[in-house]
């Protein structure tokens, strides 16, 4: 079931949006938490003082076999993918959801939680269904990449225990100036592991 929510950001973007039936975790199972982040930004086409974002969903590709996790908080430029395939994804995020980035500074805005089985995941699968962007006190729409956007960035979830991953956008690496009033979102985004 799906729940309209809006959150209007402020401070760091934690999302803290419990999925019905996901928010108690069973002896041997641990708890993912989703957030995202960042600060305001100067940019060389002026101050961005609002990007909203609309996101509808965030998932999680867990490893098969002996396959290598890459786990860093390096900043990563998210790949555009045309793969909305579902095996060995978990869906963490299932709600649409609007996020102003610019309203989480030094704060972060939980968006997403979930009770799932520990193990080896490699990726994070995001899906942003449109967004706006304020420059300078005029609103313009952002251009949002099509398909769904991955981060080959891994994590290793242990049993029974709370783990929260922070999306932290790097606005001003992330937008792109394409023409008068034409903004695209090339997302830049760090991804922090906090033990719970």
């Amino acid at each position: 079931m799906r729940y309209r929510h809006y959150v209007a950001l402020g401070v760091i973007v934690l999302v803290s949006i419990i999925i019905a039936g996901c928010t108690t975790a069973h002896e041997g199972e641990s708890t993912l938490i989703i957030a995202v982040k960042d600060a305001p930004k100067i940019t060389d086409f002026g101050t961005i003082t609002h990007l909203w974002l609309n996101i509808s969903e965030v998932s999680v590709h867990r490893a098969s076999g002996n396959q290598t996790v890459i786990e860093d908080d390096e900043e990563e430029d998210a790949t555009e993918s045309d793969d909305t395939g579902t095996a060995g994804w978990t869906i963490v995020v299932d709600e649409f959801q609007t996020v102003d980035l610019m309203q989480y500074i030094n704060v972060s805005k939980i968006i997403g939680q979930k009770t799932m089985s520990p193990g080896k995941y490699t990726q994070i699968r995001l899906k942003i269904d449109s967004g706006t962007i304020t420059v300078d006190d005029t609103e313009y729409t952002l251009g949002v990449p099509s398909g769904v956007l991955k981060l080959n960035r891994g994590f290793v979830l242990e049993e029974d225990e709370t783990l929260k991953l922070t999306l932290d956008f790097n606005v001003e690496k992330s937008v792109i100036q394409t023409g008068a009033g034409q903004y695209m979102l090339k997302p830049v985004i760090a991804v922090i592991s906090e033990r719970m």
